[in-house]
């Protein structure tokens, strides 16, 4: 078509673009939101899991301890987490039957329960699920990674059209109507698309390793051969590092996985086959995976970016709202008569 710039098609792809992805988009990046304010809303609908009488460390047996006497039928201890300051320590527990997880948080200097839950469960599990997979499993990680791949083009054409963009002199009569949503569309989206883009792209890079099914991992042992205790003084030999974890062996792999924080390596094996335990450095997952995975939910990082994360999916969920509005209101052109 006569008259068409380079600016125009890329507009009309960036239009098409959004109303293909853009109701996935908005889900997306409301649960993503719901997801990266995670630790905020926990302690705002479970203030008992998070009331710790102070911040000082028991050994990590004791812990093990209390979390036996709470075990119930056909749960197992499956994991240990030794996060610092004033969070709880957490023990995970694997149902054998359906693997559902329960998670026990207990009072760092005492050791005592302050509360139980299941994992993944309420609004943030169900955030998790749309977000992995939209409740479709593997069909739904095809169609986030999609998604992915759509809002990532949306951001880059959209880019491309405001910044080629010639702004008239005098508006036309009617502008304000035309554009009240576009407008909006256009401002936030124009401040937001480089940490959208950044969302998206460290999202879909995750696409192929997230949602990993628990029913496809082994349940953890009945009962460890060795001691807690054993097994982190055989760790400490390997490396200077604060504990931060345990995973404990399953029924697949006899070793136990301990995570430390401030040393290399960060993270080490313990044998739980033998009488006597051998350390040695664990084969960590991918370092670059390691990263993307951080930066994509803001777990692990300065406390001032998981906010970020929550407001970069807002301003997405809001763009591509205001953008599928503007499409539907803009004002119908009549075709002119021969």
């Amino acid at each position: 078509m006569a008259g068409n710039t380079l600016r125009d098609t890329g507009l009309r792809v960036h239009r098409w673009l959004g109303l293909a992805v853009g109701l996935i988009a908005i889900v997306l990046a409301i649960s993503g939101a719901i997801l990266a304010s995670a630790p905020m809303l926990e302690r705002v609908a479970n203030p008992a899991r998070f009331r710790v009488s102070g911040e000082q460390r028991l050994a990590a047996d004791r812990y093990v301890d209390a979390a036996y006497r709470r075990l119930r039928p056909g749960e197992r201890i499956a994991a240990l987490s030794l996060e610092q300051g004033s969070s709880p320590v957490i023990v995970t527990l694997d149902r054998t039957g359906d693997r559902a997880q329960r998670r026990l948080f207990l009072d760092p200097p005492t050791g005592h329960v302050l509360a139980s839950g299941w994992k993944d469960g309420g609004v943030i599990g169900a955030a998790r699920r749309v977000h992995d997979g939209l409740f479709l499993s593997g069909l739904g990680r095809w169609i986030v990674g999609l998604g992915g791949i759509g809002s990532m083009l949306a951001c880059l054409t959209g880019l491309w059209a405001q910044v080629t963009r010639k702004r008239p002199k005098k508006p036309a009569k009617g502008a304000h109507q035309e554009t009240r949503w576009t407008l909006m569309h256009r401002r936030i989206g124009l401040w937001s698309a480089i940490p959208v883009l950044a969302m998206a792209a460290t999202g879909l890079a995750l696409v192929p390793a997230a949602g990993t099914p628990i029913a496809q991992s082994a349940p953890p042992v009945e009962r460890a051969t060795l001691p807690v205790d054993r097994v982190v003084a055989s760790a400490r030999g390997w490396t200077r590092g604060t504990l931060h974890a345990i995973d404990w062996p399953t029924e697949r792999s006899p070793d136990w996985t301990l995570y430390f924080e401030g040393g290399e390596p960060g993270v080490v094996k313990v044998a739980d086959d033998s009488a006597k335990a051998l350390a040695a450095p664990a084969y960590a997952g991918p370092v670059m995976l390691s990263w993307v995975r951080q930066w994509h939910g803001g777990q692990g990082m300065a406390w001032i970016w998981w906010p970020l994360v929550a407001l970069t999916g807002w301003l997405a969920a809001w763009v591509a709202a205001s953008g599928l509005v503007a499409w539907v209101a803009r004002p119908k052109v009549r075709r002119a008569r021969r």
